[in-house]
């Protein structure tokens, strides 16, 4: 049966807007509705109908009955209440449940030796393909979110100060980063008629590019027609610190436990080097290095 009714499921999340947004734009008609709690005062886009619930499992029953697809955007503390909500969505006779992947490949154990976090991710995944029998599901990877990274400095290159922090080490490992907007369309993409059988109890990994620091430097360098004034910084050294603060319960380093997941090649996050692009398969186009930062910029 094609899916036409689909709920996104934790708007506070940076995904879910550009999620919500693929869906609505799809020209495969999808009827979009968010989930939020009772007491919410998000607001929802032309066009999106509002579910409130409890998050009691009788009230997300109640207000699953009738979707077809759930998309989970739920982060942080409350990635194990997913259980809930899939146990919500068999009973309601929901096809087709996405968790709240959309990052690094969470697939391979070695990831999870830099963030250990990442592991209830990998138990939403797992309690999935235990039931797969009873609800499909699909998993997205996708890397860095590139524009967002761009914009906020996690790929450490500013554009607009013409600065950039590159790690020597491992300035030439390519990595694969998507932006927001095609993290969305490929959503709506792997729930569409004739690709959903193909999506079904798969993980996918998108990317927008694939590329390493240096690429990154010398083509924002081309575009503003300057060199970035470069500072070099020791990761390994700034791991070594963010896991011993985060044995104390200290996150504030946890963007450096995920930079250097990135760039170990052992962890997968090339994509493109590993063989396993799903673009393809979504139809979803791979974007030009250039081009893409030109509109970006």
């Amino acid at each position: 049966m094609a899916i036409k009714n689909v709920v996104v499921v934790g708007m506070t999340d940076r995904t879910s807007p550009s999620i919500v947004n693929g869906l609505v734009t799809s020209p495969h008609g999808y009827t979009v509705s968010v989930l939020s709690r009772e007491s919410s005062q998000y607001k929802p886009p032309a066009g999106v109908q509002q579910l409130k619930t409890d998050y009691t499992y009788d009230s997300l029953v109640s207000v699953l009955k009738g979707q077809d697809a759930v998309v989970s955007t739920i982060a942080g503390t409350a990635l194990l209440e997913q259980k809930k909500i899939i146990d919500a969505a068999i009973t309601a006779g929901v096809q087709r449940f996405i968790p709240s992947e959309f990052g690094s490949d969470t697939s391979n154990p070695l990831a999870l030796d830099y963030f250990p976090a990442w592991g209830e991710k990998v138990e939403v995944r797992k309690y999935l393909e235990s039931k797969q029998d009873q609800i499909q599901w699909t998993a997205v990877y996708n890397g860095l979110f590139f524009d967002w990274g761009l914009k906020v400095g996690f790929i450490s290159v500013n554009a607009k100060e013409k600065t950039a922090l590159i790690y020597p080490k491992y300035k030439d490992v390519a990595w694969s980063a998507t932006n927001l907007a095609d993290v969305g369309t490929a959503v709506a993409q792997a729930l569409s008629p004739g690709i959903a059988a193909k999506t079904a109890n798969q993980i996918l990994r998108i990317r927008t590019v694939t590329v390493s620091q240096s690429e990154l430097l010398a083509a924002l360098e081309e575009l503003v027609g300057s060199k970035f004034t470069v500072t070099e910084e020791d990761l390994d050294a700034q791991f070594q610190d963010a896991k011993e603060k985060l044995s104390k319960g200290d996150f504030s380093g946890v963007g450096k436990l995920i930079t250097r997941a990135i760039v170990d090649p052992r962890t997968g996050n090339n994509f493109d080097e590993a063989g396993n692009v799903s673009n393809g398969l979504l139809e979803l186009a791979t974007g030009d290095l250039k081009q893409t930062l030109t509109a970006l910029l």
